[in-house]
C-alpha cells in the first residue's frame, strides 16, 4: 500500500475512534491529530514569534482547545481574557486601546514546510467577531467579515520552542487581537462584546483537515455596563438607564419659586467597567394646570474635561426657579447622558407639579418643622448640658415636615453668656434658603467659657410664626480646659470694649508677640474676647512661657483716636507671670482709650470719648510715649466710667475666675 494511502487509512480509523464535534458549547469535544501526524509532516524552520514571558517565570492557566493544544495569555501585565475552565465567558473587561496577545501551546508542531501564514489553509487562525454596545454586529460570520489579524498576510507567528516545558507543550505560537490597525484606526471599541476562537488546520498528506476550538467571549470596558438595545450582549431592557446612572432630584416636589437640583452619579457597576460620564443634558416642558404650554427648554450639564479616557462620575445642574412661577404647573423632563465612548442612554419621561406653598398645619413647631443640628446631640438635649470644644460651630438644618408647606423665612436667635464679662449678649442670624422646605444656618464657634441658648423662628407664606423649643450648650472654662498648668506657663485674656457704642467689639484684630518676637499669635475678638491661640485655630487656647514680657496689639477699625494724640492701633507690654491674680495696673492712658490689667484679663477701653461722625477709622495720629501714659490718676478712669466697672469685675472675678494654679 502506498505511504500516502496508509496515512489516509490511519486517519479514517482515528476519526472513527474519536467522535467529531466542534467545541462551540459546554459539551464541546475535540479530535486528536493522528498519532503519526507529528512525524508525517516535514518540519519547517522555527519562525520568529513575539517573545512571551520566560517559560517558568510566568505560567498562566492554559485552556485546552484541542488534544495536545491549549491557549493562554502571553504576559503577566496583560488582561487575562482566558475564562476559567468549564466556562467560555471571561468576567474581566480589557481596555479597547490595548493589544491582547494570545499564546497557542502545542505538544506537537502545528505548522509544516510551506505552510500558509494566512488564509483558509493557515495552520493557525485567530477568528474574532464582535457586537457593538448598541447591538449592531461589527465583525460577523454571517457577513463574512470575521477579523483575523492586523496583517492581511501574517495571522500568526512562531513557534518558540521550549523543550524543557514539563507539561510537554513545547511549541508556542502567537496571535494578537490588535487594538488598532496599521493606519491607527481602532479595531475594537468600548462596550463591544467579542467572540473569539482558534481554528487549526492539519495537513494530512496534502489533505487539509480543519478544526475549531471553543468559542470564548469577553467585553471591552469603558462603556455603560447595561445597554437598552436588544441584540447587545449587555441588554437590560427598560431598566438599563438606571442601572448605569443614579439620578437625584431635589426637591422631588418643588413649591412656588423653587429651583430644582439634578445630580447624576455613576453606579458601582460603572466602576467595574470603567464607565464615566462625558456629557448630559435635560429637556424640559412646562404646562399650566389647564394644559396650556408655558415654556420649554434644554439645560446642559457643565462640560466635562475628559482625560485618559475617563470623564466624570458625578454631574450637577439646576432647573431655575423660572420653571416654578405658576402653582399647579406640570414640568415634564427627560435626561440624555453619554459615556466617554459616546454611548447614549435616555431616562424615562418624568414629571413634577409645582406646589402652592401651603401653610403650617398645626401651629406647633415640632409638629410642622424638624430641626437637625451638627453636632447632632445639641438638638437632642434641650437642657443645655452639652459641652462643645472652643470654636466648634453648630450647623442648623430646618425642614418642613410637609413637602407642600413652604418656609417663607427663618432665623436663629441666640444668647451667649460670658461669666468673664458678667454679661449676656443677644445675636440673631438668618437661616438661608436651600429649597422652599429646607433652610440652613449656623451658630458660630464660641471662645472659652461661653453659655449658649438658642431658639429657631420660622414663618410660612401666610406670615404665620412658629418658635422652636429652647436649646443650649456651653464651652469649657479655662480651668476645665487646662486642669493643670505647670509653673513655667501662663495665660491671659484680651478684652476689647467700645465705650462709644457701649458694646463689646467684634472682629478687632489682636496680636500677641514675645519674647523677642519668637512667639506670635494673631486672632480676632468674639464678643470682645480674645486670647493667645493655636495657629489657624483662633479659639483653641495656647499656654505661654511664664516670666516673659509680651506685647499685646489691638487694632479696631471703629476705633477713632484723638487726632495727633494716639495711634490707630494700640500696643501694650505685660509681664506674663505664672500667677497673675494680684496684678492690677493701668497700662496705658490716652485721650480716647485706656488699657488696664486686672489679673489675667487685659482690658482695652476704646473711644472713651464718643467719636465724632465725620471721623475716619484710618485717620493717622501721633504717638504718646508708653512711659508717659502708665500710672495716670484713677480719677481719669472714673471720668470715663471705667473705675466702677473695674471694681465690679475685680470682685466678681475673685469668685468666678481663679488664678492659674498647679
Amino acid at each position: 500500500m502506498p505511504r500516502g494511502a496508509a496515512l489516509t487509512a490511519l486517519f479514517v480509523l482515528v476519526l472513527l475512534a474519536f467522535p467529531t464535534a466542534v467545541a462551540t458549547g459546554a459539551s464541546a469535544a475535540v479530535i486528536a491529530a493522528p498519532a503519526s501526524f507529528a512525524h508525517a509532516v516535514a518540519r519547517a524552520p522555527a519562525a520568529a514569534a513575539p517573545t512571551p514571558a520566560t517559560n517558568g517565570s510566568f505560567n498562566p492557566p492554559c485552556y485546552k482547545i484541542y488534544v495536545g493544544v491549549c491557549v493562554s495569555i502571553a504576559n503577566a501585565s496583560e488582561t487575562d481574557i482566558i475564562p476559567p475552565v468549564g466556562s467560555f465567558v471571561s468576567a474581566v473587561e480589557p481596555n479597547a486601546t490595548g493589544d491582547l496577545q494570545i499564546i497557542i501551546k502545542s505538544q506537537t508542531r502545528l505548522d509544516w514546510v510551506g505552510a500558509a501564514s494566512s488564509g483558509p489553509n493557515s495552520p493557525i487562525a485567530l477568528n474574532v467577531t464582535g457586537t457593538l454596545w448598541n447591538g449592531d454586529p461589527y465583525y460577523s460570520q454571517y457577513s463574512g467579515n470575521v477579523w483575523h489579524s492586523d496583517s492581511a498576510t501574517h495571522w500568526w507567528s512562531g513557534p518558540s520552542i521550549f523543550t524543557s516545558n514539563s507539561s510537554g507543550y513545547y511549541y508556542w505560537y502567537s496571535v494578537t487581537i490588535s487594538a488598532k490597525s496599521a493606519n491607527n484606526v481602532a479595531n475594537f471599541f468600548p462596550g463591544m462584546t467579542v467572540t473569539w476562537w482558534i481554528a487549526l488546520t492539519f495537513n494530512v498528506s496534502g489533505t487539509y483537515v480543519h478544526k475549531e476550538g471553543p468559542h470564548f467571549q469577553f467585553t471591552y470596558s469603558g462603556a455603560w455596563p447595561f445597554s437598552p438595545y436588544p441584540g447587545a450582549a449587555q441588554y437590560a431592557g427598560g431598566s438599563a438607564t438606571f442601572e448605569d446612572i443614579n439620578l437625584t432630584v431635589t426637591p422631588p416636589a418643588p413649591n412656588w419659586n423653587d429651583s430644582v437640583t439634578m445630580v447624576l452619579n455613576t453606579t458601582q457597576a460603572d466602576a467595574l467597567t470603567n464607565a464615566t460620564i462625558s456629557s448630559a443634558y435635560v429637556d424640559l416642558t412646562e404646562t399650566s394646570p389647564l394644559g396650556v404650554p408655558i415654556r420649554n427648554g434644554t439645560i446642559v450639564f457643565p462640560p466635562v474635561q475628559v482625560q485618559s479616557g475617563f470623564g466624570a462620575t458625578s454631574l450637577t445642574t439646576v432647573v431655575p426657579a423660572s420653571y416654578a412661577q405658576v402653582a399647579g404647573a406640570v414640568v415634564t423632563y427627560r435626561l440624555t447622558i453619554y459615556d466617554v465612548a459616546s454611548d447614549q442612554i435616555v431616562t424615562p419621561v418624568s414629571t413634577y407639579v409645582v406646589g402652592a406653598n401651603g401653610t403650617f398645619l398645626s401651629g406647633i413647631f415640632v409638629d410642622d418643622l424638624a430641626l437637625y443640628t451638627s453636632p447632632t446631640d445639641v438638638a437632642a438635649n434641650a437642657a443645655g448640658t452639652i459641652q462643645l470644644a472652643p470654636g466648634q460651630s453648630v450647623n442648623l438644618t430646618l425642614v418642613s415636615r410637609n413637602p407642600g408647606t413652604a418656609i417663607s423665612s427663618a432665623e436663629v436667635d441666640y444668647l451667649v453668656s460670658y461669666p468673664l464679662l458678667h454679661e449676656t449678649i443677644a445675636f440673631t442670624a438668618p437661616l438661608t434658603r436651600n429649597t422652599s422646605t429646607l433652610f440652613h444656618g449656623q451658630i458660630p464657634g464660641q471662645p472659652l467659657g461661653a453659655f449658649v441658648n438658642f431658639t429657631v423662628l420660622a414663618w410660612d407664606f401666610s406670615n404665620r410664626l412658629e418658635i422652636s423649643p429652647a436649646y443650649g450648650y456651653f464651652t469649657p472654662d479655662l480651668t476645665t480646659y487646662y486642669p493643670v498648668v505647670q509653673l513655667n506657663s501662663t495665660f491671659f485674656y484680651v478684652l476689647v470694649y467700645d465705650n462709644g457704642s457701649h458694646h463689646w467689639v467684634e472682629n478687632a484684630t489682636v496680636q500677641v508677640t514675645g519674647p523677642g518676637d519668637i512667639f506670635n499669635t494673631v486672632g480676632t475678638t468674639t464678643s470682645g474676647i480674645a486670647y493667645p491661640n493655636a495657629t489657624t485655630q483662633p479659639f483653641v487656647p495656647l499656654l505661654l512661657p511664664a516670666n516673659a514680657t509680651y506685647t499685646v496689639t489691638v487694632k479696631d477699625p471703629y476705633f477713632v483716636p484723638a487726632s495727633g494724640l494716639a495711634p490707630a492701633e494700640i500696643s501694650v507690654h505685660i509681664l506674663g507671670l505664672h500667677d497673675l491674680e494680684t496684678t492690677r495696673q493701668t497700662l496705658v492712658q490716652g485721650p480716647s482709650y485706656t488699657v488696664v490689667q486686672e489679673g489675667n484679663a487685659v482690658l482695652f477701653w476704646l473711644n472713651s470719648t464718643p467719636p465724632q461722625p465725620p471721623a475716619s477709622p484710618t485717620v493717622p495720629g501721633g504717638t504718646v510715649p508708653l512711659a508717659a501714659l502708665i500710672g495716670l490718676a484713677a480719677t481719669t478712669l472714673a471720668a470715663v466710667g471705667l473705675g466702677r466697672w473695674w471694681l465690679q469685675i475685680r470682685a466678681r472675678r475673685k469668685e468666678e475666675e481663679r488664678r492659674i494654679t498647679l
